[in-house]
């Protein structure tokens, strides 16, 4: 596909936050764009929701056959990592199960897809991971994100992987799982915020993410993909640059070490550092400094 294709229809799994802005900046580049979600307050402007419960795959086959896109992109997933673990069977079938559909109908209709995972597929305990690093992942999330990879790619081996370490950014919808968005709520309220210093992301803004992956779906792009900052840093460091950025003190933002995390916590991976440099090589799309993103995200915001 390029962009002189006469069909531009993009269909995105999961409508929320980094749906909601790259809904937006497709729209602007062209694309006729469809969202699917199972909540109607995910309507983002000029972008036809179809609410469907993409667990039922001759539902969301359905819905595909009908619409025809050229491309789908699944950003669809049970991401909280703490539900992801009390509700194993659902995360599979949103992670896992339903993105084998989608992977199943693209490669027998010929459109582009791209499957969103994450750095939680590794166990976070070496200094960086590139693509080719082997998985280990700590949590049942990053269990399904990884069982997902794998039945995306058996089922379509000319899909493309992304995996993420954390978006940066604000929601378009009136709902959207927003790091910025719940972070400010908390600011508003005079909550105290609890922030692990010893668990390290390298994030990307969403606008950014959104011009990658519109350049994904052009080139055709297949095979696995890390998206991030030219750095990275701790979340600690990065809540109250965030908060300061918002204009609150950055008191409330509380350093806490493993032992002082809440008890029913899920285990996380410690070192998300994905090396980006594969990322750097195949797209035109500059990768930025984590301020640079923090920046973007705030300046640009959409």
């Amino acid at each position: 596909m390029n962009q002189t294709d006469s069909n531009r229809t993009l269909l995105i799994l999961g409508s929320g936050f980094v749906g909601g802005n790259l809904s937006t900046i497709a729209r602007r580049q062209g694309w006729d764009v469809h969202g699917v979600d199972s909540n109607e307050k995910q309507k983002t402007a000029g972008v036809t929701l179809h609410l469907l419960d993409i667990t039922d795959a001759a539902a969301l086959t359905s819905l595909m056959e009908e619409i025809h896109p050229s491309a789908v992109v699944d950003l669809a997933a049970i991401a909280d990592i703490d539900r992801a673990e009390r509700e194993r069977d659902l995360a599979w079938a949103v992670n896992v199960e339903a993105a084998r559909t989608m992977a199943t109908w693209c490669a027998r209709s010929s459109s582009a897809c791209i499957y969103f995972s994450s750095d939680a597929v590794f166990a976070g305990t070496a200094k960086s991971y590139g693509e080719d690093d082997a998985p280990d992942p700590v949590n049942w999330y990053g269990k399904t994100k990884l069982e997902g990879e794998r039945a995306v790619m058996a089922a379509n081996p000319a899909a493309a992987i992304v995996r993420l370490s954390l978006v940066l950014g604000f929601p378009v919808a009136a709902v959207g799982n927003s790091f910025f968005a719940g972070l400010e709520t908390k600011l508003k309220d005079n909550r105290a915020i609890p922030c692990p210093t010893d668990e390290i992301r390298t994030p990307v803004d969403a606008i950014t993410l959104s011009e990658c992956i519109l350049e994904m779906l052009a080139a055709r792009m297949s095979g696995v993909l890390h998206i991030g900052s030219t750095d990275s840093i701790d979340r600690f460091t990065l809540t109250r640059k965030v908060a300061e950025r918002m204009g609150y003190p950055i008191d409330a933002i509380i350093a806490q070490e493993e032992s002082t995390l809440p008890a029913g916590r899920a285990r996380r991976h410690k070192n998300g550092i994905i090396r980006i440099t594969k990322a750097q090589s195949v797209l035109h799309t500059p990768l930025r400094s984590v301020e640079d993103s923090i920046r973007r995200a705030f300046e640009e915001r959409i």
